[in-house]
């Protein structure tokens, strides 16, 4: 891929909704889910390099370099964004709210793949080292701080410190955590809120004593990362298939109103040769899901 195409693919990233209302007329805006973030950067780059120009994409579309920018957020952010026009697709990995769809008005919700939250460690935390699987009780004791130190969970365990890590609340993982295992109880305080679930990764591989919640799919396929099963339950692509593992969550791309022609392109390729970008981030293809 040509220098320009990996710029206009990763340039936005980590920017906000000013920077994608600016783009051109002729490029395609894509913000939202971190969990997404992976596949479709390297789908829409994959895009751009086959593709040069919108009309080698569709004889229907213009004859303008294909440029298509991605960027983050969380879900909220991606279903706001689709929904006040920021971007063409928003992401979200999670399902919408009444009050979402409402807002949207006439919407398509393309499912593109399956994902599950995991309660996931550092292979060398004490946890990990002793336990293969949690129950969800102990799993609200944990992230609520009712159990503050390893000790606290097992008295065989150093007595040190249990560093939670969580996303923001408007991310589609923050929220199926919260209405599944938390339930009124809140999220302790203390834990530490991470910006997007690749820094959650990175900061759950250089520390033994974390604990957090991530996308199972970017777990699994980390050496340094173990998941743990909930309440019997592993968090394996086979569990989401079957519907046996609670924490399971859709993967979607979001459009308010009809697509337009840029973006429908772009949504049947997600669907195709996108879904080799899906299954290489240890997530469910959706020809498996459907």
């Amino acid at each position: 891929m040509g220098i320009g195409a990996a710029a206009a693919v990763l340039c936005l990233l980590g920017f906000g909704g000013d920077s994608l209302a600016q783009s051109s007329n002729d490029s395609l805006r894509v913000g939202g889910s971190t969990t997404l973030v992976p596949s479709v950067v390297n789908a829409a780059s994959t895009f751009m390099e086959t593709f040069e120009t919108w009309d080698k994409a569709s004889s229907a579309l213009p004859g303008e370099p294909t440029i298509i920018y991605v960027t983050g957020g969380g879900s909220g952010f991606g279903v706001k964004s689709a929904t006040n026009g920021t971007v063409d697709i928003g992401m979200a990995s999670r399902d919408l709210k009444d009050k979402e769809k409402s807002a949207l008005g006439t919407f398509e919700a393309v499912l593109v793949g399956k994902d599950a939250v995991a309660i996931a460690a550092n292979v060398d935390n004490p946890l990990a080292k002793t336990r293969k699987n949690l129950t969800t009780e102990e799993v609200r004791k944990l992230f609520s701080g009712e159990l503050k130190t390893y000790k606290d969970i097992d008295a065989s365990l150093p007595d040190e410190e249990i560093v939670l890590l969580v996303r923001d609340a408007s991310a589609g993982s923050a929220e199926i955590f919260q209405e599944k295992i938390m339930g009124d109880a809140a999220v302790s305080s203390g834990a530490l809120q991470m910006p997007s679930q690749g820094a959650l990764m990175k900061k759950l591989e250089s520390n033994a004593s974390a604990l957090a919640y991530m996308s199972s799919g970017l777990a699994t396929e980390n050496d340094g990362i173990q998941t743990f099963a909930l309440d019997g339950v592993e968090p394996t692509n086979a569990n989401v298939v079957k519907g046996a593992y609670p924490l399971a969550r859709p993967l979607l791309m979001i459009v308010k109103g009809a697509p337009n022609p840029m973006a429908k392109r772009f949504l049947d390729y997600m669907l195709a040769e996108g879904q080799t970008d899906v299954a290489s981030q240890g997530y469910v293809p959706v020809h498996e899901v459907q």
